[in-house]
């Protein structure tokens, strides 16, 4: 993802004014404004394990922006922010890897949550939980949060956490969350939390992770259908907002390779995937992961260090840093 940045306080203070003593503060936080972004193509790194090279990623091919994976917390499952869950926010070698980033003028963006470990989200308070959101992303030097969500929260404490952190410094905030199906988009339960962010004013952008869903046929295509899927939820969230404004703030997320629950993204599927979001006008893409983007383990592997396709490396990230 390049270095954009585009901020909604403009947009929100001309709403604010155009509402004058007509409009209460509640209704003109709805005001529809464009959200707020973070880089354009920063596919994730799983920071913990060591097994992305960053500079031999951008010696390679250019690309400058990365997604951190994950920050948890901690082992005794306190509201203390840490990579992982085992390391802490601070260590040394993350530190490394995040002085490489900004050695060769990238940004970071710092993901939350995950598929596994104990969330931050379930562990905190909602003052707590903007105060370790606040750590990690001094951390590492960003003001980009991504907020994956694959467990049950409490969207309430979320929603208060992320306002009272935007408010303080005006974070960019994606939300990642899965999606079902070619049809089915998010779950209610998402669209629930998307609402109650909505609610209480905080300015999103959503990754779709198009990952590990049921199709029928067409993989590719399944993951544009799927992707078109969550646009139409949060039209249900955002109704005043135009389509080309939902697309603007809609992401896209591939596993590359062989997928968990069976289904194998190819370049030729994920350049599907890039084409309808170029055609679209989506806001950013990402993919899980660079440490997998090689073809080093057996075909069919499913791997963390590998894609378990047959693939030279970093072909994936040489297809995705041409988005935008």
């Amino acid at each position: 993802m390049n270095p954009i940045s585009r901020t909604a306080a403009a947009l929100t203070v001309a709403g604010l004014l155009f509402a004058g003593a007509c409009t209460s503060q509640a209704e003109a936080r709805l005001v529809p404004a464009a959200p707020e972004k973070g880089p354009v193509v920063a596919p994730y790194v799983d920071v913990v394990s060591g097994t992305a090279d960053i500079a031999d990623v951008h010696e390679k091919t250019g690309l400058t922006d990365f997604s951190l994976a994950f920050v948890l917390a901690d082992a005794a499952g306190t509201c203390t922010p840490t990579w992982g869950g085992t390391t802490a926010i601070d260590s040394g070698a993350v530190a490394g890897e995040i002085a490489a980033i900004d050695g060769i003028g990238g940004e970071v963006i710092v993901a939350t949550g995950g598929a596994t470990g104990t969330y931050l989200e379930n562990s905190c308070s909602a003052s707590d939980l903007t105060t370790a959101y606040g750590t990690a992303l001094d951390a590492a030097g960003s003001n980009h949060l991504d907020v994956d969500i694959e467990q049950d929260v409490d969207g309430r404490v979320v929603a208060e956490a992320l306002a009272a952190l935007q408010a303080a410094r005006g974070t960019a905030i994606s939300l990642t969350l899965p999606v079902g199906g070619v049809e089915s988009g998010l779950t209610d339960a998402d669209v629930a939390l998307l609402s109650t962010l909505a609610a209480a004013g905080v300015e999103v952008s959503v990754n779709a992770m198009t990952m590990n869903f049921d199709y029928d046929s067409g993989w590719g295509d399944a993951m544009t259908a799927a992707t078109e899927a969550v646009a139409a939820d949060l039209a249900t969230v955002w109704p005043g907002r135009t389509e080309a404004e939902l697309y603007a703030m809609l992401g896209v997320t591939p596993m590359i390779g062989v997928n968990d629950t069976g289904p194998v993204t190819t370049v030729a599927n994920a350049r599907t995937v890039l084409d309808f979001a170029e055609e679209k006008g989506l806001g950013f893409v990402r993919f899980w992961s660079v440490n997998r983007d090689n073809g080093d383990c057996g075909d069919g592997e499913l791997s963390g260090r590998c894609s378990g396709i047959e693939q030279s490396d970093y072909a994936f990230t040489e297809l995705f840093k041409e988005f935008g």
